[in-house]
């Protein structure tokens, strides 16, 4: 009984990825070990496995790879779902010592991926139907938007992309313009709690949404959205070609 009780409560994530955000270090491909950063949380990797597990997804792809650790809670989805291919670009591996491929040799699932030290416009074309990307590069905001419209051209009605760092105003002020202009939603909102009485008095005038900057009358706080955002995709693309809502 006690066997079965500690399997049930172990995590799904390879042991590599979690001994690394314990202890802070990482592996560059000499074998040495070096400070970790510029990651993901625990928790945050368990929302990306859990992602592919439940999408039962088979072809994924992220654009920035940096330390490796996204990447393996990616990786260790497709493997429980039996296997799959993962498509990572990062031009800049090697600036980051190519940790990232050494994290993925080392964790013994290199064997579904496929690694382009290219820019994401050189690789995401040619690739097949996508059921899940996740977007974590340079965060500035039109080439994080080129980004999701490149991704959005390959994944599938009912696929997620995902999005880091959302504290950062450019990648917010980019969600907001996926939400309002796009056939997305999003899957891992955190409960809100409202709009305060100023942003619901403003609201109310009249003509405010047209004079008023969107932070004005709804702020960020009011989407409940934590640092990594997942958004699924519920239609095609079908606009017109004079759409457009304030974002």
């Amino acid at each position: 009984m006690e066997t079965t009780i500690a399997n049930a409560a172990r995590s799904p994530l390879p042991s590599l990825l979690e001994t690394a955000l314990k202890e802070g270090l990482v592996y560059s491909a000499d074998g040495t070990k070096t400070k970790l950063h510029s990651n993901v949380s625990l928790e945050e990797a368990l929302q990306l496995y859990k992602a592919v597990t439940s999408l039962k997804a088979r072809r994924t792809a992220e654009v920035g790879f940096a330390q490796g650790i996204s990447c393996l809670a990616i990786l260790q989805g497709l493997s429980d779902n039996g296997g799959g291919e993962h498509h990572v670009m990062d031009p800049f591996q090697a600036k980051f010592g190519d940790v990232g491929i050494e994290m993925v040799r080392r964790s013994g699932l290199n064997h579904l991926l496929t690694f382009y030290r290219k820019f994401p416009e050189e690789v995401i074309p040619s690739l097949p139907t996508l059921d899940f990307v996740f977007i974590d590069a340079s965060h500035l905001f039109d080439l994080t938007l080129f980004e999701f419209v490149l991704a959005d051209k390959k994944l599938r009605v009912g696929g997620y992309i995902g999005f880091h760092d959302l504290w950062m105003p450019s990648l917010q002020k980019m969600l907001r313009y996926i939400l309002s202009n796009r056939s997305y939603r999003v899957v891992n909102a955190a409960p809100s709690s409202g709009l305060s009485f100023k942003h619901r008095f403003l609201q109310s005038l009249p003509g405010a949404a047209r004079l008023l900057k969107p932070e004005m009358i709804e702020p960020w706080s009011a989407y409940g959205m934590g640092n990594m955002v997942l958004i699924e995709k519920t239609a095609d693309d079908s606009r017109e070609w004079t759409h457009h809502v304030n974002f």
